[in-house]
């Protein structure tokens, strides 16, 4: 005979492997809606049983849990499932709820605490990169970009991250351009330009000594979404007295480790294509 001590020893356990079992079938249809999501198209039962390595009965019972809770819809005549009015919606407002720089203010400010140079977040518009946030630095003496100011794709690290991680058709688009002329260290010419966003794609950062305004440089990293997508930049900025043309290791450390930070608040959980 087993005594009360056994007995609630192994409810215990039994309630613990119950609960385990529980949120790994929650992940695991997670992981399926990601999918679809990403996929951006319908996709069929067989389809996601090759994707994840398993049985197709097991993939059909996760889909009739996201359908019955609204999330997916099934096609009757194709049998296939897509996302629905409601994932969308919520989708939407989360984006709305949570945009670029609340995901990024503390995490900004923790760089600037870290390292003592003013912080902002960015983001792409037709024009170029808007500032959206400023975490002031700690200096007497303040140098820095005012939210709200446009910055060009081609004259600024915020923009320089975009080249290299957002959209691949503005690289050629900007070269076939104009490039304005912002001092007499903006880069002008596309074979030099070209060569250093494939730098920037490598090494994961950038920077523009000297080339939106004199005296000034930025060091600047990329910042994804859920889906792996650009969506912007967290950058530093200072003198060039202070943040060198070739910023040392420990800038370097601090602005990609802010950037995948913020990413990770956007849902980032990956490596996005061309991402170091």
């Amino acid at each position: 005979m087993r005594d009360g001590n056994e007995d609630s020893e192994k409810a215990g356990r039994d309630g613990a492997a119950s609960r385990g079992g529980t949120i790994q079938a929650v992940e695991f249809a997670l992981h399926i809606l990601e999918f679809i999501v990403q996929a951006q198209a319908s996709v069929g039962v067989s389809e996601l049983a090759r994707q994840f390595g398993t049985t197709k009965s097991r993939i059909y019972r996760h889909l009739q849990t996201l359908v019955s809770a609204g999330y997916l819809l099934r096609d009757a005549d194709t049998e296939r499932y897509g996302i629905s009015a409601r994932l969308m919606a919520l989708g939407q407002a989360v984006g709305e709820n949570f945009e670029l720089a609340s995901a990024a203010r503390f995490i900004a400010r923790d760089l600037r605490d870290q390292l003592g140079h003013a912080v902002t977040v960015s983001q792409r518009e037709p024009g170029g990169m808007r500032v959206l946030l400023l975490i002031a630095s700690r200096s007497d003496i303040e140098i820095s970009v005012k939210p709200g100011s446009l910055l060009s794709l081609h004259g600024s690290a915020q923009g320089k991250v975009c080249l290299a991680f957002g959209d691949q058709l503005l690289l050629p688009r900007i070269c076939d351009s104009a490039l304005e002329k912002h001092t007499a260290y903006t880069i002008l010419d596309p074979e030099q330009l070209r060569a250093e966003i494939e730098m920037v794609r490598r090494q994961g950062w950038a920077v523009a000594p000297n080339e939106t305004m004199v005296g000034l440089n930025a060091l600047s990293a990329p910042i994804f979404d859920a889906l792996g997508s650009y969506v912007g930049a967290v950058t530093m900025v200072d003198s060039i007295q202070f943040l060198g043309p070739a910023p040392d290791q420990e800038h370097i450390a601090g602005i990609k480790t802010a950037a995948a930070r913020i990413s990770a608040n956007l849902g980032y959980r990956g490596q996005p294509g061309g991402a170091p």
